[in-house]
C-alpha cells in the first residue's frame, strides 16, 4: 500500500479484515524478512498504518516513517512498540550511517522522483550486510501492454518512477547492494478478460500468487508478476548471528 495524505484512505475498512488480500500480503512480507534476519534494528519506509511493523515488533527494534500524519496516528495504535517519525523516503539519511539492519520499502520507490538517491541513502543507513526488501510495479508484466492505461501501475498518477527490472537491479548495484533474490508476485490485477467475473479470474490467474503468499516460498519468475519484489544485501560482512540468504 502507498502513502497518502488522505485520512479517509486509512480507515480500517479500506484494508479488509482478517485473511483479506491485504492481511495475507502483510503476513508474507513480515515472514519473508524473518527468513533472512532474526533480529536487529528495522525501518519501514512508507509504513502506512503499521501492520507489517506490528508483526515484526516481537523480533526487531522497529521504526516506521511516512509522509501522512493520519497514517502515523493509526500506526501508533497498531504497532505500539514501534518508534514513528513523520519523514519522507528522501529523508531517511537522518537515521545516520550504519544505524539499521533491515530496511523495508514496499511500493514506495515508484513515488519518488529520484529512487536511485533513496536507494543510496538506504545503503548508507544500513550496517554492512544489512537487508533491503523492496517491492515496486513490474514493467515486465505481460499485462502492461494488454491493459494499457488500465494497468494498476499507470492508474496512480503518483507513480512517477516506473522502470524495467534491469534498471532497478542497476540502481541497487550502483548503490552498493548485492541482489539476493528477485521474483514476481503473480497476477492479481483483475479483470484481465471481459465477461468473466473478477473473483473467478483472481482464483484462476492468481493461484500461483496465493500459493506463494501462503507458503512464503518465492517461486514466481519476475516475468510472471504484476509487481517486482527484491531482497538485497548491502555489500559487506553480515553480523555473525544472522542467517545467510
Amino acid at each position: 500500500m502507498n502513502s497518502t495524505s488522505d485520512s479517509g484512505y486509512f480507515e480500517a475498512g479500506k484494508y479488509g479484515g482478517r485473511f483479506s488480500q491485504y492481511w495475507w500480503a502483510r503476513r508474507f512480507y513480515a515472514n519473508l524478512v524473518r527468513r533472512y534476519r532474526r533480529s536487529g534494528r528495522l525501518l519501514e519506509i512508507g509504513c502506512d498504518i503499521g501492520h507489517t511493523l506490528a508483526r515484526l515488533e516481537p523480533q526487531f527494534e522497529t521504526y516506521g516513517i511516512d509522509v501522512s500524519e493520519s497514517a502515523l496516528e493509526n500506526a501508533r495504535q497498531v504497532a505500539p512498540n514501534t518508534q514513528f517519525k513523520h519523514l519522507s523516503a528522501e529523508e531517511i539519511g537522518e537515521f545516520g550511517p550504519d544505524a539499521l539492519d533491515v530496511v523495508i520499502a514496499l511500493h514506495v520507490l515508484e513515488h519518488v522522483s529520484r529512487p536511485e538517491e533513496v536507494l543510496a541513502q538506504c545503503a548508507e543507513v544500513l550496517s554492512p550486510g544489512g537487508l533491503l526488501l523492496m517491492a515496486t510495479p513490474n514493467m515486465k508484466s505481460p499485462f502492461v501492454k494488454r491493459k494499457g492505461q488500465k494497468w494498476y501501475g499507470f492508474t496512480d498518477e503518483t507513480h512517477i518512477s516506473l522502470h524495467q527490472p534491469e534498471t532497478w537491479y542497476r540502481m541497487l548495484n550502483e548503490a552498493g547492494f548485492r541482489i539476493v533474490r528477485a521474483f514476481g508476485d503473480g497476477f492479481w490485477d483483475v479483470p484481465y478478460v471481459p465477461l468473466v467475473p473478477a473473483q473467478l479470474q483472481l482464483l484462476f490467474f492468481g493461484l500461483p500468487a496465493i500459493v506463494q503468499t501462503v507458503t512464503v516460498f518465492p517461486f514466481i519468475p519476475v516475468s510472471l508478476g504484476e509487481g517486482l519484489i527484491v531482497v538485497a544485501e548491502k555489500e559487506g560482512r553480515p553480523p555473525a548471528d544472522e542467517p545467510g540468504g
